[in-house]
């Protein structure tokens, strides 16, 4: 009996084990095979990342960068706005020429009494720099605001001069247009036939003036 239920038992074991083979061939991969799988894939998709990356880098670096040109820096607004402005003679109509004063316009040494050499040299160089010195600090001071006070002041005395004393200037000559037209009428119908007519009387006259030179003897 033993032999018998042991040969049973072996016998459904190896019924059962070409029925599980054919079951895993059926039913495809097991499941260790796809994790496998799997991870061959991504495996594979890094790869295929990093090939890319790679290729992306090569083309970067044999492009070589295009240096842009530095564009030159242009002219400044305050050298736009001066153009024309003589830096060299700033009083071409000679609006100063009375106090345009040098060392020797003002300070001379005659003939009859003179002094050392080398404090004449000295006195005029400072004479020159101090005067061109100070006037210098003194302009840096007063020249901006002063240009503003001033530049205010004839803008005023221009806009009245445009807008009020010109059409005021132009109604008066109208107005003595007028009247001198009418002393003109006058004059003409008046005065100009008397001074005709003794023009005329008088244009008759002869008048001889004898005029005699006396030596004396």
């Amino acid at each position: 009996m033993s032999d018998s239920k042991h040969g049973s038992k072996s016998n459904l074991n190896e019924s059962n084990m070409p029925l599980l083979s054919e079951e895993a061939e059926k039913g495809g991969d097991t499941p260790e095979k796809e994790v496998i799988e799997m991870m061959e894939t991504e495996k594979d998709d890094t790869n295929e990342k990093e090939k890319d990356g790679k290729k992306k880098k090569e083309k970067k670096e044999k492009k070589p960068k295009e240096k842009k040109p530095k564009k030159e820096p242009g002219p400044s607004c305050i050298d736009t706005l001066t153009q024309g402005l003589n830096l060299t003679e700033r009083d071409d109509k000679a609006i100063n020429a009375d106090i345009n004063l040098f060392f020797d316009d003002v300070i001379a040494e005659p003939a009859s009494s003179q002094g050392f050499d080398g404090i004449w040299k000295v006195a005029y160089i400072l004479f020159s720099h101090t005067k061109l010195w100070f006037y210098r600090l003194f302009a840096a001071l007063l020249a901006i605001p002063a240009a503003i006070v001033w530049g205010l002041l004839f803008s005023i005395i221009t806009v009245l001069y445009i807008w009020v004393l010109a059409p005021m200037l132009k109604i008066f000559d109208l107005e003595v247009a007028i009247v001198r037209r009418i002393i003109n009428g006058i004059m003409f119908a008046t005065v100009e036939p008397v001074c005709a007519a003794l023009g005329a009387v008088f244009s008759k006259m002869n008048v001889s003036q004898e005029r005699r030179i006396v030596q004396d003897a």
